[in-house]
């Protein structure tokens, strides 16, 4: 029997606006405004740099949720159906020796759900 297909993941060439300000709350729960803003411009100036969703799942010490887990789910009817999805925003925290994932933990399981091995488009802030 032939193997199926992993389907291609359609990028967005950068996050949408609703995504930048999903992260800045998500960022105000473990850091001050001030880190925020700069992390935030980091960010919007940083370039696309790709990742595979399980090494991303290990940097940041996550772990995928149960397979009927909704938003993954619908992550992944987007990626099957070749909707473009926003690239991940990332904040790499030396001193945790770990990645905090801004915005996109949803995406990730998904891509992972897909292929443990597809590579992500994301954007990371951070020393």
């Amino acid at each position: 029997m032939p193997k199926q297909q992993t389907p291609s993941i359609t990028w967005q060439d950068d996050a949408n606006p609703a995504d930048y300000e999903a992260a800045g709350h998500y960022l105000a729960l473990v850091d001050n405004q001030k880190n925020i803003d700069k992390t935030l411009a980091d960010l919007k100036a940083g370039t696309i740099v790709e990742y595979k969703a399980t090494d991303l799942l290990r940097a940041a010490q996550l772990i995928v949720p149960k397979a009927d887990d909704r938003p993954t789910r619908e992550q992944i009817k987007k990626i099957k159906h070749g909707e473009p999805v926003s690239p991940v925003l990332l904040v790499r925290v030396p001193a945790l020796r770990k990645v905090i994932v801004a915005d996109g933990f949803h995406r990730i399981c998904a891509a992972y759900r897909i292929d443990p091995d597809v590579m992500l488009h994301c954007k990371l802030a951070g020393a």
